[in-house]
C-alpha cells in the first residue's frame, strides 16, 4: 500500500471503536501492526522540530501496548483527562463526546480539553492546563521525539455554570509523547503511561478550551 492507503486503512480500523474505548484485546492487536506500518513510513525525522506538530488535535484511538499491564494500570487505557481520573465509579454517567488536545511549542504550551454529556442530560468540559517542552536528552540537546508536559490547573464547566479553576501545584502531574508518525493531518504518539495513539489535526477552527466559551483561544499556526 502507499502511505496514503495505509493511513486511510488507519483511519478505518479505528472508526467506530470510541477512541479505543470500545476494543477487546483481539482487536487491538489487529489494529497495532497497522499503526507501526505507519509509524515505518515517518519522513519527519524530527517531528519535535516541525512546525507540524502544533495545532489542534483530536482523538481517535489510544490502547494500552501492554495488555498484562493494561489489566492492573489503567491509566494507558482510559481516554482522556476525565475519564482517566473518575473511572470506574462514573462511567456509567458520564460520557466522553471528544478529546482534543492543544500542542503550541513555540508558546510552550499544552492543553487536554475533554468535553462531555453527564447522564445524558447535562452538558460539560474539562480543560487541563499546561506547559510543555522538548524533553532535554542525556547529552543536554533537545530531544528530537519526546516532549515533556506539567499540567498547572484544570478548569471545569457544567452546562452554564462556571468555568471553575482549580490549580495544580499540589500535584502537578507530568508525563511525556513521543510522536512516532506525523504529517499534515495525521500523528502517531506513544506515552510515558505505555499507550499508543492516532490523533487527527483539527483545521480551521479556533481552540474551544474551557476559558475560550466567549470566541476561544488563538491556535499556534500549522
Amino acid at each position: 500500500m502507499s502511505t496514503e492507503e495505509l493511513k486511510a486503512a488507519v483511519v478505518r480500523a479505528v472508526s467506530g471503536t470510541q477512541r479505543g474505548k470500545a476494543t477487546t484485546p483481539q482487536q487491538r492487536a489487529a489494529i497495532l501492526p497497522l499503526l507501526e506500518a505507519l509509524e515505518g513510513r515517518n519522513i519527519v525525522e524530527k517531528p519535535v522540530q516541525s512546525p507540524l506538530i502544533s495545532g489542534v488535535w483530536a482523538l481517535l484511538y489510544q490502547a494500552p501496548l501492554d495488555e498484562e499491564r493494561a489489566a492492573t494500570d489503567k491509566s494507558g487505557t482510559t481516554e482522556g483527562p476525565f475519564l482517566a481520573t473518575f473511572q470506574p465509579a462514573t462511567k456509567q454517567l458520564v460520557r466522553t463526546k471528544a478529546n482534543l488536545q492543544l500542542i503550541d511549542l513555540e508558546g510552550g504550551r499544552a492543553e487536554n480539553l475533554a468535553e462531555f454529556t453527564i447522564a445524558g442530560r447535562w452538558e460539560g468540559a474539562l480543560n487541563i492546563i499546561g506547559t510543555a517542552a522538548p524533553q532535554p536528552t542525556p547529552q543536554g540537546s533537545p530531544s528530537p521525539l519526546r516532549v515533556d508536559v506539567v499540567f498547572e490547573r484544570f478548569q471545569l464547566r457544567l452546562g452554564g455554570a462556571g468555568p471553575w479553576t482549580v490549580p495544580l501545584d499540589w500535584v502537578r502531574p507530568k508525563g511525556w509523547i513521543e510522536t512516532t508518525y506525523l504529517d499534515d493531518d495525521l500523528r502517531i504518539g506513544r506515552g510515558d503511561k505505555g499507550s499508543i495513539f492516532v490523533a487527527s489535526r483539527v483545521k480551521g477552527s479556533r481552540w474551544r478550551g474551557v476559558r475560550g466559551v466567549a470566541g476561544g483561544a488563538p491556535v499556534p499556526p500549522t
